[in-house]
């Protein structure tokens, strides 16, 4: 397995719908879309990588729950930027009054960027 990072230009832009739908299908492999519409996958990490990043996703939670400053989310949440770009984060919070009303009651889909 190499870990070198595969760019894959897409005949047209791949909706949120699709791009959820292909990282469901294909859970080893994570998904981002760039502005431009290509789409790009890396490989998981490895265990110092992995490891740095659950602590550090440990401690974001415990703060903002301790706090009840608003929502934290893992690597593999998309956030869809006012761009069009779909990205994940090796971690992510958002404050109280940042997300929709509702949206951890609708069908699982991209965060929009707030």
């Amino acid at each position: 397995m190499t870990s070198e990072k595969i760019t894959v230009q897409s005949l047209y832009t791949v909706t949120d719908e699709e791009l959820m739908l292909m990282s469901s299908q294909n859970p080893e492999l994570r998904f981002e879309r760039n502005a431009n519409g290509t789409l790009e996958t890396m490989p998981p990490t490895g265990g110092i990588s992995g490891n740095r990043e659950i602590k550090a996703g440990a401690y974001l939670l415990n703060w903002v729950e301790n706090q009840d400053l608003g929502e934290v989310f893992s690597s593999s949440t998309g956030f869809r930027l006012v761009n069009t770009a779909v990205r994940a984060s090796d971690a992510a919070f958002v404050a109280k009054g940042r997300l929709p009303e509702g949206w951890d009651e609708e069908e699982d889909k991209f965060i929009d960027r707030v």
